[in-house]
């Protein structure tokens, strides 16, 4: 599989991981100390979900990373900057203001121009 299709799998692992992570902590609410709380957390079956995801983004990552280059990969894969936040306003309903809007639109141009130009192995 080429490294491209790779890292593209792991971007949307680890973005899906990130949103449901987040769904399962809003169940759990607000962690302050080390205590019950965090051991909630731990046992609330869409925070592990979310964790497992992160680690099967990171997997595939790696994958990715012994066939490209880290010049490549690394930018590639910071498309999960873009994809998060626009999740997060779709099903959190949080707000992108305009200028948060202009830096994801900086990052995804950033992320196109290295994957255009950059040969892989």
């Amino acid at each position: 599989m080429k490294p491209l299709v790779i890292l593209l799998i792991s971007v949307s692992l680890t973005s899906i991981g990130q949103i449901i992570l987040k769904k399962g902590l809003l169940i759990v609410g607000p962690i302050e100390k080390m205590g019950l709380k965090f051991f909630q957390m731990l046992s609330n079956p869409l925070v592990m979900l979310g964790v497992t995801f992160a680690i099967l983004g990171w997997t595939a990552y790696v994958m990715a990373l012994s066939k490209a280059e880290l010049s490549y990969a690394y930018p590639i894969w910071s498309l999960t900057y873009v994809i998060v936040p626009l999740l997060s306003l779709f099903i959190f309903k949080e707000s992108i203001s305009l200028m948060k809007m202009g830096g994801l639109g900086f990052i995804f141009l950033g992320v196109f121009l290295v994957a255009t130009s950059i040969n892989v192995k």
